[in-house]
């Protein structure tokens, strides 16, 4: 087993509070910053959304779509974080999300609601000092939708 050296607690610690931000941005609607949390070649992937990864810089944009009207909550679990050097890393994070959707504005999705669990595999780079996301795909285990009822 590697010895946990300072450095490479420090780093996971970096990257743990980078999934957080990660994680608030999404729920605050914070494009800008969210997209500060990404290397400049950054790839996205939702299998349940698309066929093949994406910019970061398009996933953003399909977020920010699908989240219009809506209210998420996301929750990162049991991170599984390694140093594969002194510049790169990869983790696994067990994730929980629901969104909630206004009847009116049912976001880019047309839910009511969504609650679904699954993990994040992700690679990170360190850039100018920062631990960044370099690629992203979200894999989901279960989840559960609602269509809003037709009014009359």
């Amino acid at each position: 087993m590697m010895e946990r050296t300072m450095a490479t607690r420090a780093a996971i610690a970096d990257i743990r509070a980078l999934k957080a931000r990660y994680f608030r941005c999404v729920d605050e609607k914070d494009w800008t910053t969210l997209a500060t949390l990404f290397t400049s070649d950054a790839t996205m992937f939702f299998p349940e959304h698309q066929t093949a990864p994406v910019s970061a810089r398009e996933a953003i944009a399909f977020i920010a779509t699908a989240l219009t009207g809506g209210v998420s909550i996301h929750h990162g679990h049991m991170p599984e974080i390694a140093l594969t050097s002194s510049t790169t890393a990869t983790g696994i994070w067990g994730m929980e999300d629901r969104i909630h959707w206004t009847f009116s504005l049912s976001g880019g999705l047309g839910l009511e609601w969504l609650h679904g669990y699954g993990h994040y595999h992700e690679q990170y780079r360190l850039v100018a000092g920062a631990w960044r996301i370099s690629t992203l795909k979200l894999t989901r285990l279960w989840s559960r939708t609602m269509k809003p009822a037709r009014q009359t």
